[in-house]
């Protein structure tokens, strides 16, 4: 354990958190391995995982529930937030001119120490506390994409920015934010909007992956967080279609045929059409 962080500050927060003054002295000790650490693959995309384990996960998660959530992200966020999701960040894109989606790079890694201190120092303002806190939260010294508190902490330190690309591109761009998806839409310059959001990103210790951006015109399909967006909120053609499928074949063959390899897939499959169609109904 360092210096920095007292006894009085461990038994605080274990007694706030609901849990064992033993347990967090523990995961916050450095020589702790604490994470499981792996690189998960979609398709072409890498991406590192750092899973806590089990205590650290735990005391994470506390850290969430009776801590952090009670102090909401951005009205421009949707990912992370409850009452938000995938289906109300791209409906808001819906039947538009022009479409453009926007990537930010590395969007966890990029939280580091300097963007998460002040954040933390709004719920811990004893310096002890706080140290521990970010001891709990931070692996290398920034956000690790794997940790329970990650996502509204990162959608915190990003409030800010959100409102500042907001305000920036005034009423002449709809905006809104799935995590590291930016998603705009209207009919104005998109050069301009472009090299606006680029500048405050960098601005702010972000950066945009530039090979990722697109310009969607109405003529053309427009996708939003994999959602196609030109005329309502819908699935690209061939996911319908493939759905379809499997479910035809789940009739007729059973489960087992229509998903051999991963059968537990089809909850998913299923969970996100029944969301999609009752979000579509909620806002008929």
């Amino acid at each position: 354990m360092q210096s920095t962080v007292s006894d009085q500050a461990v038994e605080e927060m274990a007694q706030r958190l609901g849990v064992s003054a033993c347990a967090i002295r523990m995961v916050s000790n450095p020589k702790t391995r604490n994470y499981r650490v792996y690189v998960q693959r979609q398709g072409r995309k890498k991406r590192l995982i750092e899973a806590p384990k089990t205590i650290l996960k735990r005391i994470q998660r506390s850290l969430l529930d009776s801590v952090f959530s009670h102090v909401h992200s951005s009205t421009w966020s949707h990912g992370f937030c409850p009452g938000r999701s995938i289906f109300s960040h791209a409906v808001l894109h819906t039947r538009k001119n022009v479409v453009v989606t926007m990537d930010i790079k590395d969007f966890f890694p990029s939280v580091n120490l300097q963007k998460i201190h002040p954040i933390l120092r709004r719920f811990f303002p004893d310096e002890s506390e706080l140290e521990l806190a970010m001891q709990l939260v931070t692996r290398n010294g920034r956000l690790p994409q794997g940790a329970p508190t990650s996502p509204h902490l990162a959608n915190l330190v990003f409030s800010a920015i959100d409102e500042t690309i907001a305000s920036s591109i005034g009423g002449r761009w709809a905006y809104s934010r799935y995590a590291d998806d930016l998603a705009f839409s209207g009919d104005d310059s998109t050069g301009m909007l472009i090299d606006t959001v680029s500048e405050i990103a960098l601005r702010n210790g972000f950066c945009i992956a530039t090979k990722k951006t697109r310009v969607m015109r109405q003529h053309h399909r427009q996708k939003v967080t994999g959602l196609v967006v030109n005329h309502g909120l819908n699935l690209p053609r061939e996911k319908r279609k493939n759905w379809r499928a499997t479910l035809h074949r789940i009739s007729t063959q059973g489960v087992e045929a229509a998903e051999p390899h991963c059968p537990f897939k089809l909850n998913g499959f299923a969970a996100f059409h029944m969301g999609l169609d009752k979000f579509k109904k909620a806002q008929a």
